[in-house]
């Protein structure tokens, strides 16, 4: 058979994924706060676009068109500027963010306008959930307090500020001071210094880079750091094996003074950020709000304060093209008026979309919002998608850096999500979740003389009609960061 080059016509189906409807499936799974970052952005590119409360408070009174109001004008653009049948059910996505630098002149940094937003919140007139917990005691305000007292310059404290973000929720600093100072273009050295400074906050033991200097900064505060105790801090290993005849000849110590240092070990505190309160430095402002009626049923709505109002200002985009313009500036407008469109529309598919998803949500989790977790229903995104006739990738789109505020308080969308678990009577309504929940519950009950193993915890279970096997159970157990009941039986025996 001979080969020759010849032209074949073929047909073929294929999905275009055109910028606009990429920035489309984007906005679906943006935060808040990046939706508001882009939306800031189009104003300042689209002289077309412009906020509602903007032209109210210059009465200009545009002529709002969204698609719903205007469904026949398109007139000024063409049919590709339009997506009448927004298709978010793709898997392709490039979304990306990016982090602006720091500049460090003295004069734009403010220190006090920093820390009111961040006691005050994002917004001061709103009565946010985090706001009225903004009274409780919050290891970073604490710390902003110190950091403002102790660093005299814009550039120190900076640094302060970035340091703090890389503590973790026990108060030890597990960032690295050469990638601050590659991050901020500034010496190691001086990187160094501030965390030196950062270290004698309080409490005690803060910004510590490990248990030894927590300690030994503890011990340092209260003058009981002797040679002997700095043997024992270098030799913790053995503390922990209970060896302790090794190390009375390490430090060359008798029984009597291992005692007395064990005893001043014991005085300190491992983890100085426990005492504190981390859920009330992240200001989540809810995307959906869900309140009961006096009938007793629930009511979902949007937080109109994230939602962006965008207008279209027709007025000003037909006094540029009565006057008569150029080839040029009309093919820019015709672009322009087309992307408001497109983003108009795009924000309201996004805003119905998120209200669809929350109600479904809420209709099929009504038992947890009344009486709590041990009633979380397994749930799939599938379960969701079929019930709104979405796309499963639409439904983790939307859910993705979403929160719902309830009764029961603020949670992310996702939180609602769980695979089921099998029951002694087949029934698989029972969600991981809830199971977790009750394996929690069991061990924060048990007695010091009755540590259950997960042997034991799968009878239990089973008591309650919940069929698991033992190393489901183990596995949860390390998912949620609980020790064997072995090493618990040796922590409250330490207790004691």
């Amino acid at each position: 058979m001979a080969i020759t080059p010849k032209l074949e016509i073929r047909q073929s189906q294929s999905l275009l994924m055109t910028p606009q409807l990429r920035q489309a499936i984007n906005l679906l799974q943006m935060s808040n706060l990046e939706l508001s970052e882009l939306v800031e952005q189009e104003l300042q590119n689209n002289p077309l676009l412009e906020r509602e409360d903007d032209a109210l408070a210059e009465d200009i009174s545009p002529m709002p068109q969204t698609i719903d109001d205007y469904p026949e004008d398109r007139a000024t653009t063409s049919d590709e500027d339009y997506a009448p049948d927004m298709d978010y059910d793709n898997r392709f996505d490039d979304s990306g963010s990016d982090r602006e630098g720091y500049d460090f002149a003295e004069n734009d940094y403010s220190w006090d306008d920093y820390n009111q937003r961040k006691t005050r919140g994002a917004e001061g007139d709103f009565d946010y959930f985090e706001k009225r917990l903004s009274d409780e005691k919050s290891l970073y305000r604490t710390l902003f307090e110190q950091i403002g007292l102790s660093f005299s310059s814009a550039r120190e404290r900076a640094v302060a500020l970035q340091l703090t973000e890389q503590l973790d929720d026990a108060g030890y600093f597990r960032g690295s001071a050469e990638e601050t100072a590659r991050r901020l273009n500034l010496p190691v050295e001086h990187i160094r210094e501030v965390l030196k400074v950062l270290k004698t906050f309080e409490p005690s033991g803060i910004f510590a880079e490990n248990l030894k200097e927590c300690l030994k900064i503890q011990l340092c505060d209260i003058d009981r750091l002797d040679p002997s105790m700095e043997k024992l801090l270098d030799n913790l290993e053995l503390l922990a094996e209970r060896n302790y005849k090794e190390l009375k000849k390490r430090c060359a110590v008798n029984d009597e003074d291992l005692a007395s240092m064990i005893a001043d070990l014991k005085a300190l505190n491992p983890k100085p950020a426990a005492g504190f309160n981390h859920d009330v430095n992240s200001y989540v402002i809810p995307d959906v709000f869900v309140r009961t009626n006096k009938a007793g049923d629930y009511l979902v709505e949007l937080n109109a304060m994230t939602l962006p109002r965008l207008l279209i200002n027709r007025r000003y985009y037909g006094s540029i093209k009565s006057g008569g313009v150029d080839k040029n500036t009309g093919r820019y407008l015709k672009e322009q008026i087309g992307s408001a469109n497109f983003l108009v529309r795009a924000l309201h598919q996004r805003a119905v979309t998120i209200l669809k998803v929350s109600e479904e949500i809420i209709r099929t989790q009504r038992e947890f919002f009344e009486k709590g977790i041990e009633y979380l229903r397994p749930m799939i995104l599938r379960d969701v998608a079929e019930n709104i006739e979405m796309h499963e990738s639409t439904v983790s789109r939307v859910t993705a850096n979403k929160y719902i505020h309830t009764p029961r308080g603020i949670f992310e969308l996702k939180y609602f999500f769980s695979t089921a678990a099998g029951t002694l009577s087949g029934d698989e309504g029972t969600s991981t979740l809830s199971i977790k929940h009750k394996i929690k519950k069991l061990i924060d009950e048990e007695k010091t003389e009755d540590i259950l193993s997960d042997d034991r915890l799968v009878e239990l279970l089973t008591l309650q009609g919940i069929k698991i096997a033992r190393r489901t159970v183990a596995k949860y157990r390390e998912a949620m960061g609980i020790p064997t009941s072995g090493q618990r039986k040796r922590e409250k025996r330490n207790r004691l």
